[in-house]
Formats: C-alpha cells, sequence, structure tokens
C-alpha cells in the first residue's frame, strides 16, 4: 500500500458524515429584566424531539425600535446540553397584548451525548407584553449529529500507519 493510498483511506475515516436528524421544538419560556437595561434572561421547559425533555436559558438583548432580539441561549436535557445563537424578530405593529414572534435558534455545540451536535430550529409563538406570562413557542428543523464513534476510534491507527509507511519508505529510499 502506498502513501497516497493510505492517506486517502485515513481521509476516508476521517470524514465519516454525521447523520442529520429532524426535530420538532416546543418550548415555553419566561423573560425577565428590563427591556431598556438588557439583557434580559428568559427561563422555560420544552421538549426537542426525539432528544426529550429540556430545560431553557437565555440571556437576550432586544433593539427596541426594530423588535430584532440576539442573545445566547442553552438547553439542558437529562444526558447533555446544546447551546448556540438566539435570534427573535417581533412583529411591533401587532396589538401588545398579542406580538407574533419568530425565533431562529443555532445550534452551535453540545456537552455529553450530544457533542458536536449542530443545526438550526425555527419556530414562532405569540408574546403579551403587557402580562407577565409566559411565551410558547413551537417548530422544527434539523440537527447534525456527532460522527460515527468509530471513526474517531479509528483515526491514531491511521496517523500509525501513515508513519509507518512513511519512515519505511525513507528508510528504503
Amino acid at each position: 500500500m502506498n502513501l497516497r493510498m493510505a492517506f486517502l483511506a485515513l481521509c476516508a475515516i476521517a470524514t465519516t458524515p454525521a447523520a442529520t436528524i429532524s426535530v420538532t421544538y416546543t418550548n415555553s419560556i419566561t423573560a425577565t429584566g428590563d427591556p431598556t437595561n438588557p439583557p434580559l434572561i428568559g427561563n422555560g421547559t420544552g421538549a426537542v424531539l426525539p432528544l426529550g425533555n429540556m430545560t431553557w436559558m437565555d440571556m437576550a438583548f432586544p433593539n427596541l425600535e426594530t423588535g430584532a432580539i440576539t442573545g445566547i441561549f442553552t438547553m439542558t436535557f437529562a444526558n447533555g446540553s446544546l447551546f448556540g445563537n438566539l435570534a427573535e424578530q417581533a412583529d411591533l405593529t401587532a396589538p401588545p397584548t398579542a406580538v407574533p414572534i419568530t425565533q431562529r435558534i443555532t445550534v452551535l455545540g453540545g456537552t455529553g451525548s450530544l457533542l458536536w451536535y449542530n443545526g438550526v430550529i425555527t419556530s414562532s409563538g405569540i408574546v403579551n407584553l403587557v402580562a407577565d406570562v409566559p411565551t410558547a413557542y413551537s417548530g422544527g428543523g434539523t440537527l447534525n449529529t456527532t460522527p460515527e464513534p468509530g471513526s474517531f476510534a479509528l483515526l491514531p491507527f491511521g496517523l500509525a500507519g501513515i508513519y509507518l509507511i512513511r519512515r519505511r519508505v525513507n528508510s528504503t529510499g
């Protein structure tokens, strides 16, 4: 086996793609804080199926002129957590008791069994800016899961093989 073949085999092993799963999302969030002095802190509970039930925490920074909200979030599950960026857009032309809001959750990573997850979940809800009631969101998206563990388990063997082949080529040449 020559060095090029070994390298190609290693690349094929190391780049085994992660599975993509479709998810459905529901969440009920209560925000606390002063919108004129951010951040707002959101706490809630919900589910991302098929991952399971979760608790939610976010830190959000609203733009009171445009209705845009940006921030970060963490979803904590029984077997790990997901974290990333949060973007929301409120329709400020609606009555203050029923403001439509769209939410885009960009998952950048995870911990535990959700390590290396990433993807996008979009949802919508209705927020009441007058009463202190939770906002219910629902939606869906796709998440890329952790690559197959076998790929990473084989990586050291592939590197060792390349080293040995390279050493053999150098000693005979």
